[in-house]
């Protein structure tokens, strides 16, 4: 994608089918966020910058305004990706603008926001379970991109700033701009540069031409699930790393001295118990050793029992140690 050129990325557009995301104008962005700089700027980051705007029904959606030096692969990997896949925990495209001053995806708004705002900034003021329902809902949309579309999707991404929250706190997985596509005839993709998210990346991210399997999504994803355990952030100024506090009190049978330390309540401590070894599961250095993502969604649902994991941080572990927990 990164040698896409306007003519490319404009053929593309035009085989979209009927029914898939709508061409919209510079003119027509204009209407919907009047004079983008007093727009409401929803946040910025390294791809552009995202703002709230409405349509003339009065329907509110999301405009992000894509940067020139980014837009090739970050503009094709969005449309690509949300017009292809379609499932009630992935943020919903409505379109795009592909004009010569204005590179720009269009998609639903999300009323409450991003999940790391609302675990971060008020945590105690909502249920501890609610967080962990967020999170399993969020487990269905990433099994969805790995295992329910015609083609594997790989977010390269998840954290909790990419879970978005509609008004009835249901989450979406969104930022599909570094997501890669891979065929069913292929088990991985080679990286041709880093990706992700220092504290979310899985360890086969961290270099160029290693092999990536889907399977770094599920680390990404533990690393957020220690995140909603602490309802903070896994590394904060002057701290040490969460996760190998979880696995150090895990291993010496403390788990629910690190559980009632985060303040979970009595009544939510199974839960707790679950997505602590869901976490660690996840969160193994060898992708092979990861549990595949709709294995994550029924441990979470308590369908299927967690076995007791081994140390996340051990190089390679033997593979009877978790048979019944992975694929």
């Amino acid at each position: 994608m990164g040698n896409a050129s306007p003519e490319s990325i404009r053929a593309f557009l035009s085989d979209l089918a009927i029914g898939q995301p709508r061409a919209f104008s510079h003119a027509d962005l204009k209407i919907y966020t009047p004079d983008l700089s007093k727009s409401i700027k929803i946040k910025s980051d390294q791809f552009g910058d995202v703002y709230k705007g409405q349509f003339r029904d009065g329907k509110y959606i999301t405009v992000k305004v894509l940067t020139v030096d980014v837009v090739e692969d970050i503009f094709m990997s969005e449309v690509k990706i949300l017009s292809n896949a379609s499932h009630r925990n992935l943020v919903k495209l409505y379109g795009y603008c592909f004009e010569h001053d204005m590179k720009a995806v269009v998609y639903e708004y999300m009323e409450n926001g991003s999940f790391d705002k609302l675990l971060y900034q008020n945590p105690h003021k909502i249920e501890w379970v609610k967080f962990y329902n967020i999170a399993t809902e969020t487990a269905k949309g990433l099994a969805y991109l790995h295992e329910g579309c015609d083609n594997q999707i790989i977010h390269y991404d998840i954290k909790v700033g990419n879970v978005l929250l509609d008004s009835k706190f249901s989450p979406k997985i969104a930022d599909f701009g570094i997501s890669k596509l891979i065929e069913k005839d292929r088990s991985h993709i080679t990286l041709t540069k880093t990706r992700g998210t220092p504290g979310y990346a899985a360890p086969e991210m961290w270099k160029e031409r290693s092999r990536v399997t889907c399977k770094c999504d599920v680390y990404s994803f533990g690393m957020m699930l220690f995140e909603v355990l602490r309802m903070r952030i896994n590394k904060e100024e002057g701290q040490d790393w969460f996760p190998p506090q979880v696995w150090d009190k895990f291993n010496k049978g403390q788990l629910d001295n690190i559980i009632e330390g985060c303040g979970i309540k009595e009544k939510y401590r199974e839960k707790a118990r679950i997505l602590s070894k869901v976490a660690l599961w996840c969160s193994q250095f060898v992708p092979e050793d990861r549990p595949s993502m709709s294995n994550v969604v029924k441990m979470l649902e308590m369908q299927i029992p967690v076995n007791d994991p081994t140390d996340p941080l051990l190089v390679s572990i033997s593979q009877s140690a978790s048979t019944t927990t992975h694929q």
